[in-house]
């Protein structure tokens, strides 16, 4: 999901390197602005009598903006709207999924929040542009029950068919912002420029095959430079390696001393042997069944938001095919 900012950007000095880092105050307000909108009136929303409203436990900023590697004039927003009502048996037996949620979203955002202009409403989420004063924002909003705990959360993924788990993806969002916000700047400096990377090298106007995910590209660029990092190597060429590993195993269940970011926080994989995919694989530090190997790879076309929860096509070839190119992108900055 992009932003088109009217703000100029910041350069980073220091440990930070070259990466241009936006400035969000405009941003920032819009997304504050559509939070407070929906938590404030949306739950006791009424039309002729009937109400259309439900509980919002929570809205949480996903995407590159909650995880803090937004890339300048391409910026993710996700929000995600968690609510005790939403039941996640009935999500898993209907065949449109969360779409009965979304539309009484739709509905209320149509006729209640200012700026507000339909763009497209799928399976998993409602697309629209937010025209607010200081810029103009294009919002995927999506819907997840709320689970107390991610224990939880993996106990209903065993107790469900595993071609509807993939469904829930975005049910870990919540997670994921945990895990990002642990990640040093130094990380997301890299995973800013990697996506700067991505974006020159499928330009969303123009549509392919085969573009990865933002949430794909975070989580092979924490690894390779963690691995970098510790055989004191190139950043580029260890990730150029890692994409084209037959047997590619990216998880998070190794506790070394010094790479704490390899280390899972959320679940000992040990325990979810069930839950976790097969090889190759590129698995969620926040949902052990999440291979973002397969869901953070897929085509759109032209003009067409990439978003990051609607599921993948697994092809690759096209990432193989250009991932050398890379190298051209991390040229001037050192491992830190």
């Amino acid at each position: 999901m992009s932003v088109r900012p009217r703000n100029d950007t910041i350069y980073p000095t220091g440990d930070e390197g070259d990466v241009p880092i936006p400035t969000l105050t405009g941003v920032n307000r819009a997304v504050h602005d559509i939070v407070e909108c929906i938590e404030e009136n949306f739950p006791s929303y009424i039309v002729d009598e009937r109400k259309i409203g439900f509980s919002v436990f929570d809205i949480i900023k996903a995407g590159s903006l909650g995880h803090g590697t937004s890339v300048e004039g391409n910026y993710d927003l996700d929000l995600v709207v968690y609510s005790s009502e939403i039941s996640a048996s009935d999500v898993c037996r209907s065949e449109d999924h969360f779409k009965p949620w979304l539309k009484r979203i739709h509905h209320f955002l149509e006729n209640n929040l200012e700026g507000f202009k339909f763009e497209k409403l799928k399976q998993r989420s409602l697309q629209f542009d937010y025209h607010h004063p200081s810029c103009v924002i294009k919002v995927d909003l999506l819907v997840s029950p709320h689970w107390d705990s991610c224990e939880d959360f993996y106990q209903f993924l065993k107790y469900i068919p595993k071609n509807k788990r993939e469904l829930f993806t975005v049910c870990s969002s919540r997670w994921q912002v945990e895990f990002m916000r642990r990640q040093p700047p130094a990380v997301k400096n890299y995973i800013r420029q990697a996506k700067k990377w991505r974006d020159d090298a499928w330009p969303e106007a123009e549509g392919g095959e085969g573009r990865p995910s933002s949430y794909l590209i975070t989580l092979l660029v924490i690894m390779a430079f963690n691995i970098a990092k510790s055989r004191r190597g190139s950043f580029a060429e260890e990730l150029i390696g890692l994409v084209h590993r037959e047997k590619l195993n990216v998880h998070w269940g190794r506790r070394r001393s010094k790479i704490q970011d390899m280390k899972c926080r959320f679940y000992k994989p040990s325990e979810q042997i069930e839950l976790l995919p097969s090889r190759p694989r590129v698995v969620d530090p926040a949902n052990p069944a999440n291979n973002v190997w397969i869901s953070g790879i897929a085509g759109y076309k032209p003009g067409e938001r990439a978003g990051n929860y609607d599921g993948g096509d697994g092809n690759h070839q096209p990432l193989l095919d250009k991932i050398r190119t890379i190298t051209l992108y991390f040229s001037s900055l050192q491992l830190k």
